[in-house]
Formats: structure tokens, sequence, C-alpha cells
């Protein structure tokens, strides 16, 4: 267990702008998505991290990249930390999936083990960033000494992340919101985790 633990979603990107179901496919950082990743990384200096890991889709390594060079640290990046795969739905607006599929798309958000049509349930996500949280601890205890992790990951798989660490059904990660370049802070206090701050973007007025 780490004494703090740190989530932060990944910047904004094109398709978010969009509206559009991402999953596994991948679109940029778009111009409004870069500052406030930058400006994530300041805010985490006073947070004292001490490692950066990301998902491997680029829109959460490049926010990482960008935390990493206002912090002085590399990334390290885990397939288990990516974004729900979405499947035929990836590249649709979510309220064209609403439409079309009403029925379908409520039992996703409601049962954790329906899957997106070709993709994943909220439960094979939760299996992956539980063994994502493994890796990252093995290796933060292969190096010793107190740590401060930041996870930059996605979206739903952030709310599926901190359902596990909160002790929380799973579906209640549907009721979570989480906006881009935000922080989330956990802290560990004697047999389990507190959640310190949720979806903290107050870092986005540095710029303004």
């Amino acid at each position: 267990m780490f004494e703090r633990l740190i989530l932060s979603r990944h910047g904004q990107t094109i398709d978010n702008a969009r509206g559009v179901a991402q999953g596994w496919s991948d679109s940029d950082l778009s111009d409004e998505g870069r500052e406030p990743a930058r400006l994530l990384g300041v805010r985490l200096r006073e947070l004292g991290p001490t490692s950066i890991y990301a998902s491997t889709l680029s829109r959460a390594r490049k926010t990482a990249e960008i935390i990493g060079a206002e912090l002085g640290l590399e990334v390290r990046q885990l397939d288990d930390l990516r974004e729900v795969n979405c499947g035929e739905w990836e590249g649709v607006a979510f309220d064209e999936v609403r439409r079309a599929q009403p029925e379908l798309y409520r039992a996703w958000l409601h049962d954790p083990s329906t899957p997106a049509p070709g993709g994943e349930s909220f439960a094979d996500v939760d299996t992956r960033v539980r063994r994502a949280m493994l890796a990252i601890g093995e290796h933060e205890a292969e190096k010793g000494g107190k740590a401060t992790p930041v996870i930059v990951s996605h979206g739903l798989a952030i709310r599926i992340l901190a359902t596990g660490l909160l002790g929380l059904p799973l579906t209640s990660a549907r009721t979570l919101l989480q906006d881009n370049a935000s922080i989330n802070i956990f802290e560990w206090r004697s047999d389990r985790y507190l959640l310190r701050c949720w979806n903290d973007i107050g870092h986005h007025a540095y710029g303004r």
C-alpha cells in the first residue's frame, strides 16, 4: 500500500471534444488539452510524487510525459491501465449509442458483467486495473523507500479503480464524474484508503 496515491485522467483529446467513445482507439491531445496537462504537472509538484505510471494509449502516455517533464520523472507504461475497450461503439457518439441500443447500453452501465459489443465489461476493466496496481506495488517495493506514485489513465478506468480502492460496488463507477487533466488523491490510513480529493481541476485556472 502507498501512503499517498494520485490518479489523473489524460488531457482533453480531439474525440473528447466530439463526444465519441474512444476506448482502445486513440485520439491525439487537442490544443485545449495540452496546457491543462502541463498545469497538472505544475500542480503535482506540491504533492511530491516519486514516480509516474501511464496507460500505453498515446493520450495518457503523452499527458504523463508532459507531467514528467515538469517533475523530472520518467514514465513507466502499463497496458492494464488502458481505457475500457468499447468494441463496436468506438468512434461513435455516446448519444447515438444510447439511441440505437438503449437496452444494451443500459445493461452495460448497470450490470458489471455485461460487455460492450465486441469489447469489455466493467468487471473486465476492474480485473485489469487491479492487476496494474499489483504490478505498480511490486515495482515500488523493489525501489524501496516511501512512494507516492502518479497513475495517468482514463475516465472510466479511473472511476473503476476508485471503486476498488474504496470498497464500493462496481456499478457506482457510473456515478463518478472525471474531468480531463484532473487530480484524485487517496491516502492510506490504518487498513484502508481514504479519499482526500476527487476530480480536482483547480490548477486549470493557473494559466488564466
